[in-house]
C-alpha cells in the first residue's frame, strides 16, 4: 500500500507539474482563437499539442477539460478521470475538448471592452471602435459657429468593418450631432424654450457626470447623467436625463447597443412639451446621404452622395413612413460603395409606444418623436422614459433578420 500511496503521489506530481508547464501554451492559443488572429490554426496547433500530451494520461484529460468549464462538477469528473478512466474513455474526452475548440474558433462572441478618458467613453468590439460617447464637445471645424458645440451625445457609431454611420457638424445642420437627446418646441414658467435648434440659443442639452462604467461577458457599458439647460436664465438646469447605454455581444457579424433614457424635472414647475413634429431621441447619418433634392447641397458643391434611404417595420420607405408609429426603423445607405446600415428598435416601455417616428424627406436623420401625438408634461411626479435597441450592419438588412431582432428584443 505504502508503494502505491508513493507511485499515486508521485503521478499527481507530474501530473501538476506537466499541466503547469502547459498552461501558458494553451492560454496563447486560447487568447489567439478568441481574438481571430489570421495566423492561428486552433485545430493544428491543438492537435500537436495532443499527440505530444499522448504519454500522460492525466495531463491530456486535465488538458481537454480545460476547454469545457472549470466548475466543480469537472473538476470531479477530473478527479474521477485520474483515477479509474481507460485510454477508451480519454479519447473520448479528447473529442470532446477539440470540438470545443473549433466552436470557439467559428462564430465566438465579440469581446467588448470599454475605454474611458478625461473627454470621452469608448465602447470596443473585438479590437475595434463600436461607439463613442462625447464628455466634452469636439472643436467645431472651420465654417462651422461654436455655438454648435456639444456634449453628451454619442458619435461615432461604427459597423463591424469600422465604417462610421454617424455626423457630427454636417455642414447642411450642424445641431444634428450622432445619436442626441433634445425636445424642440417646450413651455417652461411662461417661456419658450428649445433644446434642440442651439443657434436659437435658448435651450441646450449638455453632459453633467458620469454616473457608473461596467464591462464584462455579458457587455460593456455606462451610465450617465445630462441636463436640459435653460439659456434665458444664467445656466438654470429644467430636467436631469440619465442614459444607460450597454453594449451587448454578438457573434460579431453586426453591433448591438441598447439605450435607455429617463427624463425628471429639477424644479418645482413642469416642462410642457407641445405637440411638434419632431423631437426627441435622434440619430444623423453622414452628410453624403442627402439626397439630390436637398435644398442644402448648393451650399457644398464637392458633396460626394451615395445612395441612401429609410424602411421601418411596415415596409414604409421615406416619405409614407413618415410620423407612423413602428416597431423599428432602418437607416441605410453605402460607404465607398460598399452597404451600411444602423436600425433602432423602439422599446415597448418606452412613453406612447410604439412611438411615431420623423423621417426626414430629404436628409439622413430620423427620430423618435412621441410629441407627435400631442402634448405632454414632465414633472416630478411624472418623468419621461423611453428605450432603444441599436444595431449597426455592413449591409442593408433583410426585414426578417431585423424583426427576429426585434421579437428577441422583446421577448414577443
Amino acid at each position: 500500500m505504502e508503494a502505491v500511496d508513493r507511485t499515486e503521489k508521485s503521478v499527481s506530481r507530474s501530473v501538476w507539474e506537466f499541466t503547469n508547464r502547459m498552461e501558458s501554451c494553451v492560454r496563447n492559443v486560447l487568447l489567439d482563437v478568441a481574438r481571430g488572429a489570421p495566423s492561428v490554426d486552433p485545430y493544428s496547433k491543438s492537435c500537436r499539442m495532443l499527440r505530444f500530451m499522448k504519454s500522460s494520461f492525466y495531463g491530456a484529460a486535465k488538458f481537454a477539460l480545460s476547454f469545457i468549464d472549470d466548475s466543480p462538477a469537472v473538476r470531479a469528473l477530473l478527479r474521477m478521470l485520474e483515477l479509474h478512466a481507460s485510454y477508451a474513455s480519454l479519447l473520448k474526452v479528447l473529442s470532446c475538448g477539440m470540438m470545443v475548440v473549433g466552436l470557439a474558433s467559428v462564430g465566438s462572441a465579440e469581446q467588448l471592452e470599454l475605454i474611458e478618458t478625461d473627454s470621452k467613453i469608448e465602447i470596443r468590439s473585438g479590437g475595434r471602435p463600436l461607439l463613442f460617447y462625447n464628455k466634452v464637445s469636439p472643436v467645431a471645424p472651420d465654417g462651422i459657429d461654436a455655438v454648435y458645440e456639444r456634449t453628451g451625445f454619442l458619435h461615432p457609431v461604427c459597423s463591424p468593418s469600422g465604417k462610421t454611420v454617424t455626423a457630427s457638424f454636417p455642414f447642411d445642420h450642424p445641431h444634428q450631432q450622432g445619436i442626441f437627446s433634445a425636445w424642440v418646441k417646450t413651455k417652461y414658467g411662461g417661456r419658450e424654450l428649445d433644446f434642440w435648434n442651439l443657434a436659437k440659443g435658448t435651450g441646450r442639452v449638455v453632459h453633467q457626470r458620469v454616473i457608473d462604467t461596467f464591462s464584462g461577458e455579458d457587455g460593456a457599458g455606462f451610465v450617465v447623467d445630462l441636463l436640459h439647460r435653460s439659456e434665458h436664465e444664467s445656466g438654470l438646469d429644467i430636467l436631469s436625463e440619465r442614459w444607460t447605454v450597454n453594449a451587448v455581444p454578438t457573434d460579431g457579424t453586426f453591433h448591438c447597443f441598447d439605450l435607455e433614457t429617463k427624463q425628471k424635472a429639477l424644479t418645482e414647475l413642469p416642462l410642457t412639451v407641445e405637440k411638434f413634429h419632431y423631437g426627441g431621441v435622434a440619430i444623423r447619418g453622414p452628410v453624403a446621404w442627402l439626397t439630390a433634392k436637398d435644398s442644402d447641397l448648393n451650399a457644398a458643391n464637392n458633396t460626394e452622395r451615395e445612395f441612401a434611404g429609410f424602411t421601418n417595420s411596415f415596409g414604409s420607405e421615406r416619405l409614407k413612413g413618415n410620423h407612423e408609429r413602428p416597431d423599428w426603423v432602418t437607416m441605410w445607405g453605402s460607404i465607398g460603395d460598399e452597404p451600411v446600415s444602423i436600425t433602432v428598435l423602439c422599446g415597448e416601455s418606452s412613453f406612447r409606444a410604439p412611438q411615431a417616428t420623423r423621417l426626414h424627406p430629404t436628409k439622413p436623420y430620423f427620430c423618435f418623436c412621441p410629441c407627435v401625438n400631442g402634448s405632454f408634461t414632465i414633472d416630478r411626479q411624472n418623468p419621461y422614459e423611453a428605450a432603444y435597441r441599436f444595431l449597426v450592419t455592413d449591409s442593408k438588412p433583410k426585414r426578417e433578420w431585423v424583426q427576429e431582432r426585434w421579437q428577441e428584443y422583446t421577448g414577443n
